[in-house]
C-alpha cells in the first residue's frame, strides 16, 4: 500500500498494479480497503496528513480521467482516503483502491502517476507473470510470498529492471545496485558499476597482430581489379560455404589472393598513372 500511495503516487518506481492470488484476494482487498479508508489526504498541517498534493493540475486531470474511464468500464472504487483541511490549497486526489479491473482499461495500460491501486485476482503463477509483463513500462516490480524459491523463480521471469522480494521502492537508494528499466521505462542505468559505465567514454584500441613490415597492406586495400573481386568473393564463400567442395575451393583461392596482395607492396606503374580516355 505504501509503495503505491507514498508521495501521492508520484514515484517513477511506485506500484501501479496489484495482482493477488484468488485464494486470498477477498481477505487482501478487505484489509487494503480498511487501511486505505484510515489514510488522510490534504494540506500538510500539524503532521496530520498521509497523502499530500499532486504536483500539477494537468497530472491531477490525468489521474481523474483514468479512474473515470475505469469506472465507466466496470471498475469499482472500493475505498478512498479521508479528506482533511482545505483542499483548495493544492491539487489533491484521495488514495483510491479499484477492484473489478482488467487490462482493457486505460489505468492498467498507461502510467497513472497518482495514488491509485487497481487490484486484480490471478489463478496461477503463470497468469500473474503474463499479466505483470503485459505492459509497455518495465521499471520496477515486486513479488510477495512466503516461499523464497517461488519468489526467485517468478522474479527471473518478470520484464523489469528491478525486482524486489517482499518489499518495494527502496533499491533506488542502494548506490551499489543498478537502477533503470526496460521497454518504455528508459535506457541505460544509474548507480553501481553499470551506472559508472554510463558516465564513461568507451574506447576500443585494435593493435596489429602481425607487424606491418611483414604485411604491407590488407587484401581489401587499393587498387581494385578483377582479382580483388574474385579474392574477396572467395573470402565470403570461405566464411559461409554452401558445401564442402565450395569451402575447399574458396580456401585455396582466398589463400592465393591474400598472400599475393598482402605480402607485396603496391607499386604504381606507368599504366596506372595514365588518365582515362574521355568518352564522347
Amino acid at each position: 500500500m505504501w509503495a503505491g500511495f507514498q508521495n501521492a503516487g508520484q514515484s517513477c518506481g511506485g506500484i501501479e498494479r496489484v495482482y493477488v492470488h484468488e485464494s486470498i484476494y477477498d481477505v487482501f482487498v478487505a484489509q487494503l480497503v480498511e487501511k486505505t479508508r484510515a489514510l488522510r489526504h490534504g494540506p500538510d498541517t500539524e503532521f496530520g496528513v498521509d497523502i499530500g498534493a499532486i504536483t500539477t493540475k494537468g497530472q491531477l486531470a490525468t489521474i481523474k480521467d483514468q479512474v473515470d474511464d475505469a469506472v465507466r468500464n466496470g471498475a469499482v472504487i472500493a475505498a478512498q482516503s479521508r479528506p482533511v483541511g482545505d483542499l483548495s490549497k493544492g491539487f489533491f486526489y484521495p488514495a483510491t483502491v479499484l477492484t473489478n479491473v482488467n487490462h482493457s482499461m486505460q489505468i492498467l495500460r498507461d502510467e497513472n502517476f497518482g495514488p491509485v491501486l487497481p487490484v486484480m485476482p490471478f489463478r496461477s503463477d503463470e497468469q500473474a507473470i503474463r499479466l505483470a509483463n503485459d505492459c509497455s513500462m518495465a521499471l520496477t516490480s515486486s513479488v510477495f510470498t512466503e516461499s523464497s524459491a517461488t519468489a526467485q523463480r517468478i522474479a527471473k521471469q518478470l520484464d523489469s529492471g528491478v525486482v524486489t522480494i517482499n518489499d518495494h521502492l527502496y533499491s533506488h537508494g542502494m548506490s551499489e545496485a543498478p537502477w533503470g528499466g526496460w521497454k518504455e521505462s528508459g535506457l541505460g542505468r544509474t548507480h553501481g558499476y553499470l551506472g559508472l559505465k554510463e558516465m564513461s567514454n568507451v574506447k576500443c584500441i585494435n593493435n596489429e597482430r602481425v607487424p606491418s613490415s611483414w604485411i604491407p597492406r590488407n587484401m581489401w586495400w587499393y587498387p581494385f581489379d578483377r582479382a580483388s573481386y574474385d579474392g574477396l568473393l572467395a573470402g565470403v564463400r570461405f566464411l559461409a560455404p554452401q558445401d564442402a567442395a565450395q569451402f575447399l575451393s574458396s580456401s585455396a583461392k582466398l589463400v592465393k589472393f591474400a598472400v599475393g596482395k598482402m605480402f607485396t607492396k603496391w607499386r604504381v606503374n606507368s599504366e596506372q598513372q595514365k588518365a582515362p580516355e574521355a568518352k564522347n
